[in-house]
């Protein structure tokens, strides 16, 4: 018993500093615990349960969440700790739903606010296509060796399951295949890949196979083929002028090369002809332009004489209210003409129909017939220049005596 009251009052103000010290600390914290606070997560969205054979094309990624809990358990609160989910169970058919997000709020704490409550979901379907596996090859055989033909593919199409938003992307389905400096038959699996209009990969497909057989077979030589040469054009005739008629001697060339090269080309362009101007037959000698892993056979010309005809165009133009001449009219009479004028049109060369004014265009018609109450309109006109119509090409004609 005196060791137990000795223990009790030795060190008597520590031990009552202490008492006084933990006293204080329970209050704090207590206080702590009493203030409430309130905070706002952006928390990330997580659909579940969309039925097989559908897939999400459009849904809000994130919501704001308004948190409200003891201020010491709020402070301490992120966003990764509050998950929130979006059943789409209830979902059978394609379209767009309106949706809201279930959010399980953290322990001692409750949610006061969404934002939005509700928000829009656009559903799709998910599609199984076939598409034809393409071939692109890379750099050349070594030297003095070519494909015998087309690289065989097998299988020749894949299978994609996706969504059909991701099928409206496609734009072409691939592989690639390196044939650099090879000069025998080889045999090797290549990756399928699959490319969007902008030339993008898209990853992470569904599809069968992943990968495609290729086999290619390689000769020694190059095979031929003539190809049609087709002269290139640039600029414009002049004013009122036209190409009329293009000719090449020799109209196509010989050439050898590559297989792949020279199995998907059907004709040579040349080298730029410009005919910025000309108002007559341009002639001039240009070269074929030939394609990387294309070669011109050595036992002919290697450059075509280019004729470029131009002709001068046909133009019309309408002079209106060109007065009527009455010719082979008796003296004693009086006529009157209905209408008094008429519109001409008339065709010819450019040059000549610019150059036309309305003075050199006579239109009249012949009375020597006084019986007759209506009569043709007739014109004169100048040489090379063509009459095309009338307007209205009957007058009528009033006598007074």
């Amino acid at each position: 018993m005196e060791r137990i009251k000795k223990w009790v009052t030795s060190n008597l103000d520590i031990k009552i500093l202490a008492l006084f010290m933990a006293i204080i600390l329970w209050f704090y914290i207590s206080s702590e615990y009493n203030i409430i606070s309130e905070k706002y997560f952006e928390i990330e969205v997580n659909p579940i349960n969309l039925n097989e054979g559908l897939s999400i094309k459009e849904i809000r990624e994130k919501v704001s969440v308004g948190i409200k809990g003891p201020q010491n358990v709020i402070e301490n609160l992120t966003a990764s700790k509050i998950s929130g989910t979006v059943d789409l169970h209830n979902i059978e058919e394609v379209g767009e739903y309106l949706v809201g997000v279930d959010i399980v709020p953290p322990k001692n704490t409750e949610i006061i606010k969404i934002i939005p409550e509700d928000f829009r979901v656009m559903i799709e379907k998910i599609i199984s296509k076939e598409y034809i596996i393409d071939y692109n090859l890379i750099g050349l055989p070594e030297k003095g060796y070519s494909l015998k033909k087309e690289p065989e593919i097998v299988p020749k199409e894949v299978l994609i399951i996706a969504p059909e938003s991701v099928h409206n992307i496609i734009a072409q389905v691939r592989v690639d295949i390196d044939i650099s400096a090879i000069n025998r038959d080889i045999d090797k699996e290549e990756r399928v890949i699959v490319y969007t209009k902008d030339n993008n990969v898209l990853e992470n497909l569904r599809m069968s196979p992943e990968k495609a057989f290729i086999s290619i077979e390689v000769r020694e030589g190059y095979p031929e083929k003539i190809l049609e040469i087709k002269p290139r054009i640039i600029g414009k005739p002049a004013p009122g002028f036209y190409i009329s008629k293009i000719e090449a001697n020799p109209n196509s060339f010989k050439v050898y090369g590559e297989y792949t090269k020279i199995t998907h080309i059907d004709f040579l362009e040349t080298m730029p002809i410009d005919v910025n101007g000309i108002s007559k037959t341009l002639t001039v000698k240009v070269p074929p332009i030939v394609f990387e892993g294309l070669y011109l056979a050595e036992d002919q010309e290697n450059l075509a004489e280019v004729q470029i005809h131009v002709e001068e165009k046909e133009e019309e133009k309408i002079f209106q209210n060109i007065e009527i001449e009455p010719r082979e009219a008796s003296p004693f009479i009086h006529y009157q003409l209905i209408p008094a004028t008429a519109d001409v049109k008339v065709a010819g060369k450019s040059s000549n129909i610019n150059s036309l004014k309305e003075e050199d265009i006579k239109i009249f018609v012949n009375l020597s017939d006084t019986n007759k109450e209506t009569v043709k309109i007739e014109a004169e006109l100048p040489l090379n220049i063509n009459l095309v119509d009338i307007n209205p090409d009957f007058a009528t004609v009033s006598i007074k005596k």
